[in-house]
């Protein structure tokens, strides 16, 4: 009895193999192929069939040298338990994070980047998986807005909600009619609401007539200019100046790709301290925006100044239009400035 069952066992666990190989694209059992030539250096993939990426593109060495090898204390210096002040937390994070980094250079050079089998997209290692949301926020978590997509994911708006200091400030980019956000934080707190976004000329119908937000046709980029349809490009660094604003509380961004040349400018123009509590915002990793190296590159300077994912949301919408799941809603949080930042600091 007991070999009869298993080898009915055995026959479904092939039968389940065959099925998920027969759902397999043609690609995916390319990348499979690629896969098992790097990992087992099987003969039938050569050497002669690595190149590096064209000249355009970051190399691994370019793209991985603004990793932080050294975030945080050891994980074995922390109890088990929790700890018991917000920067103890932190630091704990940051000791697990670094781990994670570790992983994830580890599983590049496993699956080959910077060959010709590596491919990001394939089954085995998605995109995204290269990045999870493997910090943690040390307060609580809240979504504020709507369920669907326009929704976010707040660390610590308990905070916000008790009003400790002189009213929060959030700068919202990119809002297409979709402020059911911004509509909750301005019932729940007394935050001030700075909006851009020069694709549509007024807000939507929850922030019409509203106190405490103030609206611009404005798009946020690299720099300042007037392009060719008289459209305005402001820096975050000119909004800030303009605004009379040193820090912002919560920084909401969704500008469909232009998102990697945009934060570029920003830490260029502020250095290892970035002025911002808390980042939300959706990237977009489609083809004509970026390429893996460069996004790699991108991600890790981020990285490196402090700012860490925390939590992530897909958007199913282009899987539904028979497309890679190419964005992805990231909820990050900001370790550095001192005393400007409510997140970092011990609650009495």
């Amino acid at each position: 009895m007991l070999s009869s069952r298993a080898v009915l066992t055995t026959i479904a666990a092939l039968s389940c193999l065959a099925l998920f190989f027969s759902t397999i694209g043609d690609q995916h059992r390319e990348n499979l192929r690629n896969v098992y030539r790097l990992r087992t250096g099987s003969a039938h993939y050569s050497p002669e069939d690595d190149r590096l990426p064209p000249p355009s593109l970051a190399s691994w060495e370019d793209a991985s040298k603004y990793s932080t090898p050294h975030l945080g204390r050891p994980l074995a210096e922390f109890p088990g338990r929790k700890p018991k002040t917000i920067q103890a937390m932190i630091e704990k994070a940051e000791g697990y994070y670094a781990r994670i980094v570790k992983q994830r250079h580890q599983v590049l050079n496993d699956y080959g980047y910077g060959t010709s089998g590596f491919d990001p997209w394939h089954i085995l290692m998605y995109w995204w998986w290269y990045f999870p949301p493997s910090f943690q926020c040390p307060h609580d978590i809240q979504r504020v807005g709507p369920i669907s997509d326009g929704g976010k994911w707040i660390c610590g708006m308990s905070l916000y909600e008790e009003k400790p200091r002189a009213p929060c400030v959030i700068y919202s980019f990119g809002i297409n009619h979709e402020t059911r956000f911004e509509g909750e934080m301005l019932d729940r707190t007394d935050c001030e609401i700075f909006a851009y976004d020069a694709s549509v000329s007024n807000m939507g119908r929850e922030l019409e007539g509203r106190p405490r937000i103030q609206f611009k046709p404005y798009f946020i980029g690299k720099e300042d200019r007037v392009d060719d349809n008289g459209v305005q490009w402001k820096t975050l660094k000119s909004l800030m100046k303009e605004n009379g604003h040193d820090w912002v509380d919560i920084l909401k961004v969704d500008i469909e790709g232009s998102e990697f040349p945009t934060f570029d400018s920003i830490m260029d123009d502020f250095g290892d301290v970035l002025p911002f509590s808390q980042l939300q915002m959706e990237l977009h990793v489609r083809e004509d925006f970026t390429t893996f190296p460069n996004f790699l590159k991108w991600w890790e300077r981020l990285e490196s100044k402090g700012v860490y994912p925390w939590w992530t949301e897909l958007n199913l919408n282009p899987i539904y239009s028979g497309q890679r799941a190419w964005a992805s809603e990231y909820c990050f949080i900001n370790v550095r400035g001192g005393e400007k930042n409510l997140l970092i600091q011990n609650q009495v």
